[in-house]
C-alpha cells in the first residue's frame, strides 16, 4: 500500500490511499476513500463563523427558542439542537466535516402562532452544471458575476457568497415586509397567492424560494438543488466540504441589510399562473381513470413503504403515500391511516419524528383532490435527496 497523494486544507490533513495488486494480475488500481487524520483545529474560528451564519436569520419573527436542525458527516439526516452549545457539541464530533444548518428554523404547522414567510433564498451555482464549457470555471464565474447583479437590480440585495469546493453557495437573507418595521406576512394570508394552494406540491414559502433561486440565476442554478423550508441546509465556513476535500471559504460577506424582495412578488404570481394554465391544460389532455382496488403495484414506492427512512417523511406521507394508497390502490381512509402510521413508526425509530401521527395523516386526507403520486421521474427534480434515498 502506498500513499500517492496528500492534501492539506486547514485545519484538515487528507490522504488518498491507493492499494497496487501484483503486475501478474489485470485488476485496476483500487481507490480507497479519503480519510482523515486528527489534527488541532482553531474552533474559535469555527464558532465566529457559526455566529455570522446565524446572523443571517435574525430578522426571522419565529419563536425566540433556539431550534434549528443541523445535519453533519457523522448523523448524516437532520438532528434537532436546541442551543449553541450543543451544535458545537455535534460539529466537533463530526471533526467538523459537512456541518450543515437549517436557513429555516424548525416549524410546526400546528403552532398557529408561528409565522411562516421567506426569509432567506439559498441559490447554488454548480460547477459540475458547466462541464461542457472549455473552461467550466470561468463559466461558473460569469453566471456568478451575472447572479450577484440581478440580486442588485432586482431586490438591491448584497449576499452571502462561499467558495464549497465545487461550486458556490449565495445566502440572501429577504424581507417581504409592505412598510418599513411591519410585520412580515405569510404568503398564505394574500387572497392572490392562497388560490394557488391546491395545486402546488409543497407550501408557497418553499414555492417562492424555489422560484427566486430561479429567477435570479436566468435558471442557470444546480438543476438538482431544490431547497424547502425542511432542507435549506447551507454550510459553515471553515469547515470541510468532504465530497471534494476542502475548506469552505468565503469569498464574499453579506451587508448585514435584508434584501427588499417585494418586487419578486409579481413574477413569482406570474410564474403560478403559467403552473395553473398547464396543469389544466394537461388535465384536459388526460382521460380520467377510476382507481381499481387491487391495481398493479409502483414497485418504487412499494419498496418504501418496505424501507424506513429518517428525513423526508412528510413529503412521502403527502406525495406519495396518500396518493398512492387512496387514488391508485383504492384504498380506504383506515387502511391509509393504518399503513402509514405503521411504516412512520418504523421511520420514527431512525429519527424521532416532530410532528403527531396519524392526525397529520388524517389532516391530509382531507385535502387530498384525488391525484396520482408523484413520478419517480419528477421526483428526481422535486427532491433529489429523497430520490437518490428510494434508488439505493
Amino acid at each position: 500500500m502506498k500513499v500517492v497523494k496528500a492534501l492539506k486544507h486547514a485545519p484538515c490533513l487528507w490522504l488518498t490511499i491507493v492499494m497496487r495488486v501484483p503486475c501478474s494480475t489485470n485488476l485496476p488500481i483500487i481507490k480507497l476513500p479519503f480519510l482523515r487524520l486528527n489534527m488541532s483545529i482553531p474552533v474559535d474560528s469555527i464558532e465566529k463563523n457559526i455566529h455570522f451564519i446565524l446572523a443571517h436569520f435574525k430578522g426571522q419573527e419565529y419563536s425566540t427558542h433556539f431550534l434549528r436542525t443541523i445535519m453533519t458527516h457523522k448523523t448524516s439526516v437532520q438532528v434537532m439542537v436546541y442551543s449553541m452549545e450543543e451544535m458545537m457539541k455535534h460539529f466537533e464530533e463530526s471533526n467538523y466535516v459537512d456541518c450543515r444548518i437549517n436557513g429555516y428554523p424548525f416549524h410546526d404547522k400546528r403552532d398557529k402562532n408561528t409565522k411562516l414567510y421567506p426569509s432567506f433564498i439559498f441559490i447554488d451555482l454548480d460547477l459540475s452544471v458547466f462541464e461542457k464549457y472549455k473552461d467550466p470555471k470561468q463559466k461558473l464565474d460569469q453566471i456568478l458575476k451575472q447572479t450577484l447583479k440581478n440580486i442588485k437590480d432586482e431586490i438591491d440585495g448584497h449576499p452571502t457568497v462561499l467558495w464549497t469546493g465545487g461550486g458556490y453557495h449565495i445566502y440572501q437573507p429577504i424581507d417581504l415586509s409592505i412598510h418599513k418595521d411591519s410585520h412580515k406576512f405569510t404568503l398564505e394570508s394574500i387572497d392572490e397567492f392562497r388560490d394557488f394552494i391546491p395545486i402546488i406540491r409543497t407550501d408557497l414559502t418553499t414555492d417562492f424560494i424555489r422560484f427566486a433561486a430561479k429567477y435570479l440565476t436566468n435558471g442557470k442554478g444546480d438543476p438538482k438543488h431544490n431547497p424547502s423550508i425542511f432542507s435549506c441546509l447551507i454550510r459553515i465556513p471553515g469547515t470541510i466540504n468532504s465530497k471534494y476535500g476542502q475548506e469552505v471559504k468565503i469569498i464574499q460577506k453579506w451587508d448585514s441589510k435584508e434584501a427588499d424582495a417585494i418586487p419578486l412578488l409579481r413574477p413569482f404570481w406570474d410564474h403560478l399562473i403559467q403552473m395553473k394554465i398547464e396543469l389544466d391544460e394537461t388535465r384536459r389532455n388526460t382521460p380520467n381513470k377510476v382507481p381499481i382496488i387491487g391495481s398493479e403495484n409502483i414497485k418504487w414506492i412499494e419498496n418504501l413503504l418496505q424501507t424506513p427512512i429518517p428525513d423526508h417523511r412528510y413529503f412521502c406521507v403527502w406525495h406519495i403515500l396518500i396518493p398512492y394508497l387512496k387514488n391508485i390502490k383504492g384504498l380506504s381512509e383506515n387502511e391509509v391511516i393504518s399503513i402509514i402510521t405503521e411504516w412512520l413508526d418504523k421511520c420514527n425509530k431512525t429519527n424521532k419524528i416532530m410532528w403527531k401521527y396519524p392526525q397529520r395523516i388524517k389532516d391530509q386526507l382531507r385535502y387530498d383532490k384525488g391525484f396520482p403520486p408523484i413520478s419517480f421521474e419528477n421526483l428526481k427534480s422535486e427532491n433529489f435527496e429523497l430520490y437518490n434515498r428510494v434508488s439505493n
